[in-house]
């Protein structure tokens, strides 16, 4: 499951990932990303992503496989991504995903990858 909240103000928008995911719930996820990511684009602003993985299960090979394809094809890009879990199987899953993508990176906590999307106070 997951849930998306976005600051149009500063072009964040934040993706807390929960339980275990499907290949059609990757689509789903996908589509909400997009709305959002276009919402934010309506305001002259390109988005950056923040994404909770804590709460998220292990997730099968495909759905991991879909999301770095996705990452580097995807044609409405966040501008930085940064992917935060405190589990040590959960965490190489998201290393994986951000290995496709210079501007992806992988943080222990929500206050690090906030410090890193903020840093040189860019947003938008």
């Amino acid at each position: 499951m997951h849930t998306i909240t976005t600051d149009l103000a500063t072009g964040i928008i934040e993706v807390d990932a929960s339980g275990f995911w499907t290949i059609e719930h990757v689509q789903d996820f996908l589509r909400d990303l997009e709305r959002e990511g276009r919402r934010v684009l309506a305001t002259g602003k390109r988005h950056t992503l923040l994404c909770n993985f804590s709460k998220s299960a292990i997730q099968p090979q495909e759905v991991i496989a879909m999301l770095q394809r996705v990452a580097v094809s995807m044609p409405l890009k966040s501008r930085k991504v940064a992917l935060y879990t405190d589990g040590k199987l959960a965490r190489l899953q998201v290393k994986r995903i951000a290995s496709v993508r210079d501007d992806m990176a992988v943080f222990d906590d929500r206050k690090s990858a906030m410090a890193w999307i903020l840093e040189d106070g860019v947003t938008g």
